[in-house]
């Protein structure tokens, strides 16, 4: 899980106000009693009032995210396979993309409604998916606990290599 980032323009619109508002504080502090001027220092401050709930909610969402996340399977690591699936590669609009998966480790995600899990299949080198034409593989689970609790024989998923779906299948048992 990665921390959104946040956006430059929305960076220069908090600087911006969080300007103004010491302005709005100067101004206030060095004008007379009764005055306009007075009342448009106290009018910029109160211009950074929307920003301090965005401040809050970023330090709340920093203060839950975890310090360090697996981003994904360490290198060399042994195939320990979880589970079995069924694969059906959708077929491609070009030739290029018609084989996507290739003999060896193939790391993806298994996505099932909105939850998704990081995966490593191990295939054959005699038996590379080809679009179109079930075939059974193993797959491993980054967080085994999580995946295997979601899906279970016979869930029906979707393979995302990045934004891109490959294909479809369900776990066998």
């Amino acid at each position: 899980m990665t921390q959104p980032s946040i956006s430059t323009r929305r960076q220069l619109i908090t600087v911006v106000m969080l300007v103004l508002a010491l302005i709005g504080g100067l101004v206030r502090w060095f004008a007379p009693q009764p005055s306009v001027a007075r009342d448009l220092g106290s009018m910029l401050m109160v211009l950074w009032l929307p920003i301090v709930g965005n401040i809050i909610a970023w330090l709340i969402q920093r203060a839950k995210t975890p310090k360090h996340v697996p981003q994904g399977f360490a290198a060399g690591t042994v195939f320990e396979p979880s589970a079995r699936i069924e694969l059906t590669l959708l077929a491609a609009d070009t030739p290029r993309l018609s084989r996507p998966i290739r003999a060896g480790y193939f790391d993806g995600a298994l996505v099932v409604g909105s939850e998704g899990f990081t995966t490593r299949l191990a295939v054959p080198s005699d038996g590379e998916p080809v679009p179109e034409v079930p075939c059974t593989l193993e797959v491993q689970f980054l967080r085994p606990e999580l995946a295997l609790a979601r899906l279970t024989p016979g869930v029906r998923f979707a393979l995302l290599s990045g934004r891109t779906v490959l294909g479809t299948g369900h776990v066998l048992p």
